[in-house]
Parts: structure tokens; C-alpha cells; sequence
């Protein structure tokens, strides 16, 4: 009994040396952590929160085995993150640690962004691991990690019109396919939120319409004795629904049509016997509508 009592003696001394020289070789920090080669990731502006694909895991061949869970707190840190460390000129960014033993952390911005400054941002990222020791020299430090971020728009801008004003001349009795073209621009970074969707007449009851490009036309013929001049007001909105910070006025003439006609005579004419001879007539002229043509007809006519 006392040689069987021996050997199990024997055998709970192995066991606890065993754990013991195991516990003493995850002491030694043999293994550097390892985290992805490339990492893409998404910010809104104004937002500090960066979402990134894959996640940011760190791991480390150095962590313990879970032998029992009396044992779990007196196992060696080497094999848990203590923390990743980002490389580059003026990044805006930092990683924290969320979980040491894990290695799980993220990435978030330290300041506002602004994607009309800047859309993108790459820079280079390590973990490492909490074997430091007494002098340091026990801390081990993963490759480094290209963490490429965009930078996503919100809409912040509204369309503001190239033009404090537009003006337009028209010939009375004419349909036009474009009369002119009004043009708004938006500050906003994003394709979405700089482009302009669609123009508005705001004025209500005016003959005229006007396409999503800003092209203006008559929708039936204008009359000069009806209307000399149509003033309207025109808004315009980008892809997000933002209305321009300020209409515009656009200001459309009406010229009569030209007819070839005798001016310059009345058509009564009052006279006194015994006055003399009266010229009738001294002002009366013929008004062409192409006055190079009545000139050109006038020159050949003198060439007789």
C-alpha cells in the first residue's frame, strides 16, 4: 500500500511539474502576432466610426492554452495584444484595443473628417504583443498591415446657380427647342450628392418648361403685344433633394416680329387757304425689316 500511495505521489508531482514547465515555456515570447496584409474600411464624415473588412483580430501562437480554470489567471501575458500602433504623416486615425486576449480592436477617427478635403486615406498598422519585460527588449511586433479608409459623403451642400441672373431674347410667334440654359453646381464630394437632378420654374402659369440639363423653351408662341418681358424664378435640387440655397431670376424679352412698312406720315392733314404749297408728306420713309437688303437694293438701283 505504502509503494501504490508512493507512485500516486509520484504521479500528482509529474502532473504539477508538467504544468509548471508549461506554464514556464509560455514565458518565453517565441512568436511575433499576425494580422491581415490589407485592410478596406468605410467612414462617414462627421462620424468617427470606421468599419473595416476584414475586422481587426491580432493573434499570437504565444497564448496559453486554457489548462484548467484554477490555472487561467496565472498564465503569462505574452501571447495577449497590448496594443496596435499606426504609421504615417498626419493620419487622423488611432487603434484601440477592445480585447487583449482576443486581439480584437478597432480603428476610429480622432478628428472630423472632411470628404471634400480629402476622400481617402492609406497608412500602415502593427500590433504587438505584452511581452515587454523588464527593458522591453520581450515585446514582439507584427508586419505591417495597408489600411486603405474612404471616406463617405453626406449632403451637406446645396446647389448654388453659376449666374446672379439670366437673360434671353426671343422673336414673338416662334416655338425654340432651347431658349438658354441656366446651370447650378454642388460642393459636396460624393457623385450622388454633387450632381444636379432636376431644375424647377418655381413662377406659376408662364409658357415656358425647362429639362433636368437646365435647357429652357417656349411651350406655345409668345406674343410681343400679349407680354414685352417674362421674369421667372428657377430653383434647382442635387441627387440628395437638397433645393438650391438661392432662385435665380431669368429674364426673357419678347421682340416683335418685323414688318416692311411706310412710317412717318399722318393720316389727317389740316390746311389753311392761302398759305402756301404744304408738303404732306416730309417724314414719311419706307421700314424694312432687313436693312442691308433695302441697302443693297438702293445701291443697285443707283448703279442704273
Amino acid at each position: 500500500m505504502r509503494f501504490r500511495g508512493n507512485k500516486q505521489f509520484a504521479s500528482a508531482v509529474g502532473l504539477v511539474l508538467g504544468l509548471l514547465c508549461a506554464v514556464e515555456a509560455a514565458k518565453v515570447n517565441k512568436h511575433k502576432p499576425w494580422i491581415e496584409t490589407t485592410y478596406h474600411g468605410i467612414v462617414t464624415e462627421n462620424d468617427d466610426k470606421v468599419i473595416l473588412d476584414p475586422p481587426l483580430i491580432a493573434l499570437d501562437k504565444d497564448a496559453p492554452l486554457r489548462y484548467a480554470e484554477s490555472f487561467e489567471v496565472t498564465l503569462t501575458k505574452e501571447g495577449e495584444i497590448c496594443g496596435f500602433r499606426i504609421h504615417g504623416q498626419n493620419v487622423p486615425f488611432e487603434a484601440v484595443v477592445l480585447d487583449k486576449s482576443t486581439g480584437e480592436g478597432v480603428i476610429r477617427a480622432k478628428e472630423k473628417l472632411d470628404c471634400e478635403l480629402q476622400k481617402e486615406h492609406t497608412f500602415t498598422i502593427q500590433a504587438y504583443d505584452c511581452g515587454e519585460g523588464p527593458d522591453g527588449a520581450n515585446m514582439k511586433k507584427s508586419h505591417k498591415a495597408t489600411v486603405h479608409i474612404q471616406v463617405n459623403d453626406i449632403n451637406e451642400y446645396s446647389p448654388v446657380f453659376k449666374e446672379k441672373t439670366y437673360k434671353a431674347t426671343v422673336i414673338e410667334g416662334k416655338k425654340y427647342d432651347n431658349i438658354l440654359k441656366v446651370e447650378a453646381v454642388d460642393a459636396d464630394c460624393s457623385f450622388q450628392f454633387s450632381q444636379i437632378c432636376s431644375y424647377e420654374i418655381v413662377t406659376p402659369d408662364v409658357p415656358f418648361t425647362i429639362d433636368k440639363d437646365g435647357f429652357i423653351k417656349n411651350t406655345e408662341k409668345l406674343s410681343y403685344g400679349k407680354e414685352h418681358m417674362y421674369k421667372l424664378t428657377v430653383t434647382a435640387y442635387d441627387c440628395g433633394k437638397n433645393r438650391a440655397s438661392e432662385d435665380v431670376l431669368v429674364k426673357i424679352s419678347i421682340k416683335p416680329t418685323c414688318r416692311t412698312s411706310w412710317q412717318g406720315f399722318n393720316k389727317r392733314t389740316e390746311y389753311e387757304p392761302g398759305t402756301g404749297s404744304l408738303a404732306l408728306f416730309p417724314s414719311m420713309h419706307l421700314e424694312t425689316c432687313d436693312k442691308a437688303w433695302m441697302c443693297s437694293c438702293l445701291r443697285k438701283w443707283l448703279q442704273r
